[in-house]
Parts: C-alpha cells; sequence; structure tokens
C-alpha cells in the first residue's frame, strides 16, 4: 500500500498532572546517576546490564526494560533531569540497547560468549528469544559482508534530519504477507514477540514526553504495544526498539531500530492500558512534523484489495454519539450521520468531536440501534469535517 502522509487537525493531549516531592526527585537522582556508573564501567554486556552469565532471556528482558524505565521515567519526572545528563543517558541507552541485542539473541550470545573466552550460558532463552533469533538468522545468508554492504549503502542514522531533501510522499506499505490463507488480511507477517520499546511523542502545552513499554507482535510494517498515555489517531511517534533485522528498513547495523510510526489503531483501555496499533513511516518523519510534531497527519485511502471483513454499504442515516473518557464519564455528544454501514461498523461524518475520548456509544433512533462502538481511524474529510470509523464493540446493525 502506498500512503500520502498530509497534516491534517492539531492533536492536544492534556498534562498528566502528576507531581513529585523533592525527597522523590532526590532519590531518583542518586538511582540514575548509580545506574550511568555502572554502565560507563562496564567492560561486558552482562555488566551493563548488571546480570549473571547464566541469565534467562527472561531475566535479559526484565533487567533492560527495568534500566530504560529508569532513563526515561514517566511524566513531569523526566523534565527535570538537566541538559548535560541527557548526552549520558543517551549514551547509556546505545550501550544497554546493545547489549539486549546480543544477550537476547540465542547464536548471538553463543558468538559473544566465546569471544568472550569463555562456555556460553547453560540455560535456553525463552520462545521469544527463539523467535528474535530465528528472524536475526533468516535476515541475510552472510551476515557480516550483508551488515557491511548495508551499512555502506544506508549509512548510520546519526545525522541531523535534512527536511528539505526529502520527497513529500512517503511509501508507507508495501506488499502483502506471502501467507497462502485466503482469509489473511494483513499486509505482512505478523510475529508474536515481546521487546521493550521506547515511544517518544510531543503534546502541544507539555512539551516532549517519554514512556517504556513493551510489544505485543511485531511485523515488517509496524507494531502492536500497550501505552499508558491516551494518544489520538493519526499521531506521529518516534519508536527505538531492537527489531530483528529481518523485519526493518533502514539501521541494519544499528543495535537499536529508531523509526518514526503513525498511530493507525487505539482500543478502548484495559487495567490501565490501552493496545495502540502503530504504523512504520521510516527514518524520516513525515512533511510538517518538524514545525508541529503534535499534529495529527493521515494516509492516503488504501486502493489495493479489500481487506474488510464485512462489505460495507453507502447508506446515510442520522445518529446520536455520546462520547466517552476512560472513566466513562460523558465528555461530549453530538449529532452525525452515516457514510457507509457494515453488521460490525460505520464510518460517521461529525462537526465537533472533542480531542480526546475512549469509547463512543452511538445510536439510530430511526433504526432503534444503539451499540458502544471503538474508533478504529479518524480523519478530517476534505469538506473540513471529522471522518470517525467505527467498530460496534457489543451490537450488529441489522439491515
Amino acid at each position: 500500500m502506498t500512503a500520502m502522509i498530509g497534516t491534517t487537525t492539531e492533536g492536544h493531549s492534556a498534562p498528566t498532572g502528576l507531581e513529585f516531592t523533592t525527597e522523590q526527585i532526590s532519590a531518583y537522582y542518586l538511582e540514575l546517576e548509580g545506574l550511568l556508573e555502572r554502565v560507563e564501567s562496564s567492560v561486558t554486556h552482562y555488566q551493563a546490564l548488571s546480570v549473571e552469565r547464566a541469565v534467562t532471556y527472561e531475566e535479559i528482558r526484565l533487567a533492560y526494560f527495568q534500566a530504560l524505565g529508569l532513563l526515561y521515567p514517566a511524566y513531569k519526572l523526566s523534565a527535570t533531569v538537566p541538559a548535560e545528563m541527557v548526552a549520558r543517558i543517551e549514551r547509556a541507552f546505545g550501550k544497554l540497547s546493545r547489549a539486549f541485542s546480543v544477550l537476547a539473541n540465542y547464536n548471538n550470545r553463543i558468538s559473544y560468549d566465546g569471544a568472550l573466552g569463555k562456555a556460553p550460558a547453560s540455560k535456553t532463552p525463552a520462545s521469544s528469544a527463539e523467535t528474535a533469533s530465528r528472524l536475526s538468522n533468516e535476515a541475510s545468508p552472510s551476515s557480516a559482508a550483508a551488515e557491511a554492504n548495508r551499512t555502506a549503502a544506508f549509512g548510520r542514522s546519526e545525522q541531523p534530519i535534512n527536511i528539505a531533501n526529502r520527497p513529500t510522499v512517503q511509501k508507507v506499505h508495501s506488499n502483502f504477507s506471502d501467507s497462502a490463507s485466503d482469509d489473511n488480511r494483513r499486509r505482512c507477517e505478523r510475529f508474536r514477540l515481546s521487546i521493550p520499546a521506547r515511544l517518544t511523542g510531543f503534546d502541544k502545552n507539555s512539551g516532549k514526553w517519554n514512556e517504556m513499554t513493551e510489544t505485543v507482535d511485531v511485523s515488517r510494517t509496524g507494531i502492536h504495544l500497550r501505552m499508558r498515555r491516551l494518544v489520538t489517531h493519526g499521531s506521529v511517534l518516534y519508536v527505538t526498539l531492537p527489531l530483528p533485522a529481518k523485519l526493518r528498513s533502514h539501521g541494519y547495523a544499528e543495535p537499536a531500530y529508531n523509526v518514526y510510526a503513525l498511530v493507525r489503531r487505539v482500543d478502548p483501555p484495559r487495567n490501565g492500558a490501552r493496545l495502540v496499533g502503530l504504523e512504520f513511516l521510516g527514518e524520516h518523519p513525515p512533511m510538517g512534523y518538524l514545525d508541529k510534531p503534535w499534529a495529527s497527519f493521515q494516509t492516503r485511502k488504501w486502493g489495493g484489495h479489500n481487506r474488510r471483513r464485512r462489505d460495507r454499504r453507502e447508506q446515510t442515516e442520522i445518529i446520536a454519539i455520546e462520547y466517552f473518557n476512560e472513566s466513562m464519564q460523558q465528555v461530549a455528544k453530538e449529532m452525525g450521520r452515516t457514510e457507509n454501514i457494515s453488521r460490525g461498523g460505520m464510518r460517521a461524518c461529525v462537526r465537533t468531536p472533542p480531542p480526546e475520548f475512549d469509547i463512543i456509544r452511538v445510536s439510530c433512533p430511526s433504526r432503534g440501534f444503539e451499540s458502544f462502538a471503538a474508533v478504529c481511524n479518524r480523519y478530517v474529510g476534505k469538506d473540513g469535517f471529522d471522518r470517525l470509523c467505527l467498530k460496534f464493540l457489543n451490537n450488529e446493525w441489522n439491515f
């Protein structure tokens, strides 16, 4: 699938409002300084992550995740980090990411242990590590030569972004999965793989924010993960994660994969977290992002194979829409109209949706229909009105 990225509307995220005491900030700095000194003085990957040689994959993953959670704390605590410490944090992040990329891959870990002159660890990594190892091994028949060629061809992504040298059209999607199943609706094969990920985004009011999380599954075109922070459809996030080389489109030789991604799916929250689907855009942001990184962007309408589970009919109905937050408190309501409908969802045209909400209730009195619905996509049409693509959660439309 080929997509056009273009600015449409500005997104808004409310500040968290979480405050910290002087004692909490002091304790955080002491712990952060201890981590930085440990990583800076480490000479092996095991020392960087502070783990034993016989460590399991899950223990490696946990050590990496805990370290990154300290480097990039949530909420307003991250805003208190002095500028002179930021460079040390970024260097530590790179060193920890390289350690994780080696030790979390079974074959890489065996080679690394051999280079240290000792026998490899006796414990077998968990299935997630085996998946990562398989993906890494399938990336190239001759890894050493291939990595050299890739580095020469693509270079290292450490230079500042030059927005003037980029084309205005970015290709986001490629081909469908090679799966033989006719029912497969995915563009690329998806792998169940839990790996740590750092998300960076921007809020118009409070500025830059970071969140550490883990993926639920990964593919060549995007990832699914759980987030505590509410993000809106069309937001662009900067993602850093140790993605297997086979699933990358650049930065093959880097320990961590850095990529801009578009928020394409936000499920209603469960147990304080939302399942969020991100679509990879590439190593450069879309046009307009550097001017307004908090804005919303959209993709060009998909013109390829029909990927819907159920066909939609062009049908206009007057509907009432109520918007609710995570606590199921109504934040707004309005009237709208449908543009197309299926048994499981619809596309609705609305005038004044709130900038943030978690779930909606849609009702059509003339049809005796009512259902809660999740927003699968949201964009602004050529007429300036919002479109909400909805998935019904507890009822089906009867024609």
